[in-house]
Formats: C-alpha cells, structure tokens, sequence
C-alpha cells in the first residue's frame, strides 16, 4: 500500500508515459534472449573474490555498497552525483529502482531535482544504466538489494536514524507500483526463449517438476552445465498442481490439482490433450491429492481425493470407471501395478490400504502409523511397500504377505518424501530439515519389528545425510542405477545431487513459489 503520510501526490502513469518509458529501454529488444536467460541462471554460481572471508553480515553489508555506488556511478556520468544521498532517501538503491525511473517520478517525487534538464538526464541515464552488465545481472549474481537491506544488521543500524528522523524510502511504492503489471507480467515471468523452446528434440535426459501455482516445468539434463535451461513452463491449474506422473517415452503427463482438475498434457507440443473435472459428486470442495497413470494400452489414471475415495479414470475417453472407498481423510499418496490390477494407498486416516482393482474392493488394511500418512513407494516387483506419517519413523510393508515388516524411527527427521531401492536394501528420506538421508533397511532386521520402544534402531539403519540446503525438502526421485537424486523445496528450488558423493549436480531454473512434485527420467525408462 502507498504510504498514508506521503508529502506528495501517489505517482499514476498513463499509458502514453507507459510508452515512452518502453521507448527508452527499446535496448534490451536487442539483446540475445537466449544468453540472457543463460547468464540470468548462471548468476547463482558468480564468485566475487572481493567477498571471500567475510560473515554473512559483513557479506551482505558489502553488496548493499555495491548497489548503492552503482547509483553513484549513473549520477556521475551526468555529473550530477551530487544528488547521491537524495536518491538513497527516496529509496532508489541500485540499479535494479534505477530501471524503474520515469520522468513523472522525479517531477512528483523529488521536487529538490529543480532543473528540467537535470531530470531529463537523469531519466535518460537512469534507462540505459542496465546496458551495463555488471548492472542487469547484479541481482541474479548478488541477491535481492530489498531483501539484503532488511537482513543485514549493518544496514538496519544504517537505517534506523535515517528512516526514524529524516524519512528515508517513504515513497517507493510508489517507484515501483506504476510499472508493477510490465515487470510483473505472465510474459515476463514464464517466457521460454524461442532457441530453447526449439530446443526440445536435442535431449535425451530430463526432470520435471510442478509447483504451488499450477506450473509443470521441464529440464533437459546436460553433463557440465549446472543451470540447464528450462525448455516447457506451462499453467495447468488454477490452483496448486499437487501430483503428476510421467510417460517419458510418449512425452505426456497426467497432472492432478486443488482445482478439481486432471490434465493430460503432451510436453513436445506444448499442449493440453484432454481435461477431466470431477462433478460426479456435486461437491466443488473435492480435490485430487495424487495421481498414478498407465498411459499405453486402455489408458487409465487412479486419483486420489481429499475426501479419502480413489477414483479411477479412463484417461482416452475422460469419465470415471469406478470408485473406491476405505479411507476415511486425504488420500495423499497411491501407486499402482496395472498389470495385476493392484492399487496401494495412504491416507490422513493412518492407514495404508490394498486395493483390487478387478473387484473395486479393499484386501487389506495396514495398521503401524500414529500420524496423517503422507508418502509412499511401492516397489511392485518384490511387492514391498514403505510409507512414513507426520511422525519420526517410517514402515516397510509385505504387500504379498500383508503384513509389516519392520519400523524405522527417525528422530528429528519428519519424512516427507521417500525413495525405495529393494535390490540394494536401501531407502533415500526428505524432510522439513532440508536433509535426504540413506537408509540401510537391512541394517536393523535383527530388531523387534513389534517393538516401539527401539529408540536406538535408527543408529543401526541410518547410513549417511546430504545437506540439500533447502528449508524443507518436499519432494524428491531417484535413478538408483546412475545414483543421481533430484529434490524440490519448499522455498521453490529444484536440484539434482550425486547420491554417492553428495556433490551438487544441477540447479533448475524457473519456480517462483513452493514446488510439490519432482520427477526424473531414469535408466530404466529408456525405450
């Protein structure tokens, strides 16, 4: 909101003045879309050796004085650095509010700027300024100077008078707010360059990932660049898009969200195929959870509802073929072996279920968790299922005897997500605590499977950790074959890792909110 004491009126530009600040950055038409996307990614690995050594305080302290002499530097060039602390006060901190300066800006906005040649060279220098390299990807390379500003310690003792006494940054709202929608907009934001658009039929390795605002993007995994290019960013759903699974050899995805809604999208072309909303049950508070998918032969997808029904849907004609009851909350997480016709669940209820599709009927109910279930894995070649609950363990289950085969506690380590590797004896976990951690499920057979007190069992089945770095780890895919781990955050990063060696592999580009679901293509989906 525009502050309520403002000295000034609040800056509203028509759509001529809208123009004419287009005209000034006519420039940046001329610049090589593709590179640029590239450089803008590649920011995130920039070593300034200038910043080695010092705290993260000191650090962040630093890069503010390199945002703000970047002001300085625009001033002088027009010989009017005298005006330096002026903009400081009105809150233009760096280039990044330097690109953002019109003419009716300085004319409402800084009434000390007397002279109408000094504003108009001012404005003028203030648009080109980006030209500059080091300048238009200061962000990219350095952070946010908005967000570093209310970080740094140094720069809220540097504020505090300022702001307190001589009313420092009250009106930059209104630099930014005139020409919010143009820096803001759909194109600005999701745009894919039309070299990498183009770019699709050169890769063979992919990952894909979908987020809190209904995006599916794609990636092409390419040994040595550690920011792949994003080739598909496409809005599927007007809401969240929780779940989706992919047919790597067709090129298709079957998605599921919190508006009601399945999608079956073909990634190649770039389009919709075909979309299912549930009305069936005249209820517009359903929504799909999770969704398993067979896109060969019959085509069909099991869908789990928040509601705790497992619908299944015939994805060729797009109606529903039948509905399974048995959980009482969310079904958060299903898997399916469409040759036997067998489909495993969990749910909010506790409960894991095992379902016959042939007689739409549940076989089985496994009982062990004491918390809303909110992942699972099924390996259906030695019918082994593992599952974990909001709480600190997880449970491997006999799908062929029905029955529980061990616990695992997990202390401090709430599992999100979970990768199951049978052959091996092994189990990757993701958790709020940002970690993936490996499991050796072998390790603690010799312990009571029905003992609850084995505090200590993780200790025997706990192998080693990888610090992803992230705030909560939400959801992650393993190539057991390659050991390559992919994992997506809460804080919108989606990376790829050495499974063997910990080492940072990739970082994917493009997410700008919560990512909900990650996968990748493996060794065994190659046709």
């Amino acid at each position: 909101m525009p502050p309520s004491d403002s000295a000034t009126p609040p800056v509203v530009l028509i759509q001529e003045e809208i123009d004419e600040w287009h005209q000034k950055l006519k420039w940046q038409k001329e610049l090589n879309e593709q590179t640029e996307h590239r450089l803008q990614r590649e920011g995130i690995f920039w070593h300034d050796k200038r910043l080695d050594g010092l705290s993260d305080d000191d650090r962040m302290w630093e890069i503010i004085k390199m945002s703000f002499r970047q002001v300085a530097q625009v001033l002088a060039s027009v010989g009017l650095v005298h005006f330096f602390e002026y903009f400081l006060q009105r809150g233009i901190l760096g280039a990044k509010h330097l690109r953002l300066l019109t003419l009716k800006y300085v004319e409402t906005k800084m009434p000390e700027i007397r002279d109408a040649e000094d504003r108009r060279l001012i404005v003028e220098a203030a648009a080109e300024c980006m030209q500059d390299e080091e300048m238009r990807f200061f962000e990219a390379r350095y952070g946010d100077i908005d967000r570093l500003i209310l970080d740094s310690q140094h720069a809220r003792r540097f504020l505090s008078e300022k702001l307190l006494h001589e009313q420092w940054m009250i009106d930059q709202y209104d630099l930014t707010a005139p020409l919010h929608a143009e820096t803001n907009s759909f194109f600005t934001k999701w745009t894919v360059p039309r070299a990498d658009f183009a770019s699709f039929d050169q890769y063979e390795d992919w990952v894909a990932a979908s987020s809190c605002d209904g995006m599916l993007f794609l990636w092409p995994i390419i040994e040595g660049d550690r920011t792949p290019p994003v080739v598909r960013c496409k809005s599927l759903h007007s809401a969240p898009c929780v779940d989706f699974v992919m047919d790597w050899n067709r090129m298709e995805a079957v998605t599921c969200g919190l508006d009601n809604k399945v999608n079956l999208y073909n990634l190649k072309e770039n389009e919709v195929v075909s979309t299912f909303r549930d009305g069936r049950d005249g209820n517009d508070a359903q929504v799909f959870l999770c969704v398993d998918a067979q896109l060969e032969g019959a085509g069909l997808a099991a869908l789990g509802t928040n509601f705790g029904k497992v619908k299944v849907l015939d994805l060729q004609r797009m109606q529903l073929v039948t509905s399974l009851l048995g959980h009482s909350d969310h079904c958060r997480a299903l898997s399916v072996d469409w040759e036997r016709r067998l489909l495993v669940s969990c749910s909010w209820d506790s409960y894991v279920h095992l379902y016959d599709l042939r007689s739409s009927k549940l076989v089985q109910r496994f009982e062990g968790h004491n918390g809303n279930c909110v992942a699972l894995e099924v390996d259906w070649q030695h019918m082994v299922a593992a599952s974990s609950a909001a709480e600190y363990r997880f449970i491997l289950w006999d799908l062929e005897e029905r029955k529980l085969i061990q616990r695992y506690d997990s202390p401090g380590h709430n599992v999100n997500c979970l990768s199951l590797n049978t052959e091996e004896g092994t189990l990757a976990t993701g958790s709020d605590d940002g970690l993936v951690k490996l499991w050796n499920l072998a390790a603690d057979e010799a312990s009571d499977c029905d003992s609850r007190d084995s505090r200590d069992s993780w200790q025997n089945a706990w192998e080693r950790s990888i610090d992803c770095k992230h705030h909560m780890t939400l959801a992650m895919d393993v190539d057991w074959s390659r050991k390559k781990l992919v994992t997506a955050s809460w804080d919108y990063n989606v990376d790829m890792w050495d499974l063997q060696t910990g080492d940072h592999l990739h970082h994917f580009f493009k997410p700008r909110r919560c990512m909900t679901q990650v996968r990748m293509k493996k060794a065994c989906d190659a046709p």
